[in-house]
């Protein structure tokens, strides 16, 4: 009876052991940047939306994103942030910039720019 406590007593102290290595060589959570936060919850070419954004005003984008970054992990932002919707606030706040776009079609199977395609169908 005295070998089973004796060899349940050494087992725990060998588990207590292994959870300790075990959690000084387990990573520290890295906390994420307002960036990488924003970019979370951005859908439909938020994303495009946010780098224009921040080619044309990055000062003024960053200090933008700090704040969504903050309401997000408040918790008063939670729903997903369309890249229409992001244009509109940057348009709202005075900070006006082009996206590229384009049209594209399917020609014969494959997605071509419409240009494209209206130059080869006026061509010839």
């Amino acid at each position: 009876m005295e070998d089973d406590t004796d060899l349940k007593l050494l087992e725990q102290r060998k588990m207590e052991e292994l959870r300790r290595k075990l959690r000084a060589t387990a990573q520290p959570k890295v906390e994420k940047t307002d960036r990488q936060v924003v970019e979370g919850v951005l859908y439909d070419r938020g994303d495009e939306v946010l780098d224009a954004a921040y080619s044309f005003y990055p000062k003024e984008t960053e200090r933008l994103v700090t704040e969504l970054a903050g309401m997000i992990r408040g918790g008063r932002l939670t729903e997903k942030i369309a890249g229409g919707e992001l244009l509109s606030i940057f348009r709202q706040l005075g900070m006006r910039f082009r996206l590229k776009t384009s049209i594209r079609v399917m020609d014969q199977g494959k997605l071509v720019d419409l240009g494209e395609k209206l130059a080869r169908k006026y061509q010839g």
